[in-house]
């Protein structure tokens, strides 16, 4: 009986961790995919399964404890010297088979295949459907499970760091939704780890129900204490799409996001909550999904259109929400560029951008049958 206890108690502490709240291990490595695309295998496409089965290469990874991590990356076409760009999605979504794998086009274009690329899939984390008990199911399962997902990739990321020999400066990390907020455990993970935070992530509409007070709900502390802040990465900037200062998806004012100053610089365009032409158009989606995912769409097309987006600094939260900005002056441009026009503060960095295109997708945006509309 006593041998019986110990052997329990071994496998207990092999599988599941204090760092983590929701998963084990063992789900994890199973669950979350590392997609690595190499600049030796890209070729223009729109096609997302070309993209990711005809470009890619998985990434392995298995986490015992956080002191014993094997990582084993792709034998070919695998560059070490190049900046990673590393992406997510967010709640009942996914990479593989999605649009979102434009973002591989989009970054070896620009960059001239000068840069690698992470395609970071957990759609049966992320699902709709998942389920622990009653106070655990659908969207907050899926928003535990996010906080998980980002301390196994940020353990996988930090290691493979340290084989490669590869700089924390050289990672940028972005999500979207709940992806923001693996990105932003990520980051805290992998600096940790690895002693040293990484260069960039770029959150893409935080997710808010839970994560800060709703209306109706009050934030879980442990999604609150782990949501994306300016203190994931030497640079945060983040671009709220559909975000409210009381996030609620069960209102009639529907905001996924959160419209709170997450980072070193925010963004908001329209004013931060709702998005041209998503009210009316060939655009319009029930609440505020078409809202929500914009953010994913704009910064796409900011990495293949770097001056997209001239952004006017606004003086508060509240003032950005409202459109009011200080002046006409351009002072950021919103998406990839934005870094380059930071002023290395903390705090203050608050820009509003005027959107002019009302149907946007991941290829292409045009004032084609609809009407900007202000709500």
């Amino acid at each position: 009986m006593k041998l019986l206890s110990l052997i329990v108690f071994f496998a207990c502490n092999i599988v599941f961790s204090s760092s983590l709240i929701n998963l084990d291990w063992e789900t994890l490595k199973n669950e979350v995919t590392l997609r690595y695309f190499s600049p030796d295998y890209y070729f223009p496409s729109e096609d997302a399964d070309e993209i990711w089965f005809g470009m890619g290469m998985n990434i392995s990874c298995s986490v015992q404890d956080e002191n014993t991590v094997s990582v084993t990356a792709p034998t070919d076409g695998f560059k070490t010297n190049l900046p990673f760009k590393v992406v997510t999605h967010g709640f009942s979504a996914r990479m593989i088979g999605d649009d979102k794998t434009a973002f591989v086009d989009a970054y070896m274009s620009h960059y001239e295949k000068d840069v690698s690329v992470i395609l970071v899939d957990w759609h049966n984390l992320a699902s709709f459907t998942g389920f622990d008990d009653w106070n655990n199911y659908a969207y907050d399962y899926s928003a535990r499970n996010c906080i998980d997902v980002g301390e196994f990739v940020g353990l996988c990321l930090a290691e493979l760091a340290k084989q490669n020999a590869i700089g924390a400066n050289q990672f940028h990390f972005a999500g979207h939704s709940l992806g923001s907020h693996v990105m932003g455990k990520v980051g805290r993970t992998f600096a940790s780890s690895f002693g040293e935070k990484i260069g960039r992530i770029t959150g893409l509409d935080p997710a808010g129900p839970r994560f800060v007070d709703g209306p109706y709900m009050d934030a879980i502390p442990e999604l609150a204490e782990n949501i994306l802040t300016k203190e994931s990465a030497t640079y945060v900037d983040v671009i709220h799409t559909n975000g409210g200062f009381e996030p609620c998806v069960v209102c009639t004012t529907f905001r996924s996001g959160t419209i709170l100053h997450l980072g070193h610089v925010d963004f908001y365009p329209d004013g931060g909550s709702v998005q041209s032409g998503c009210l009316f158009g060939i655009d319009a989606r029930p609440g505020g999904l078409c809202s929500h995912s914009r953010a994913t769409m704009y910064y796409i097309h900011s990495i293949r259109e770097p001056f997209l987006f001239p952004s006017n600094s606004c003086p508060s939260v509240e003032d950005c929400n409202q459109e009011i900005y200080t002046s006409n002056e351009v002072t950021n441009y919103m998406g990839e560029k934005s870094i380059d026009y930071w002023d290395g503060t903390a705090d203050g960095n608050l820009f509003y951008h005027d959107i002019y295109n009302c149907h946007w997708n991941y290829f292409e945006h045009s004032n084609w049958m609809c009407l900007k509309e202000e709500e």
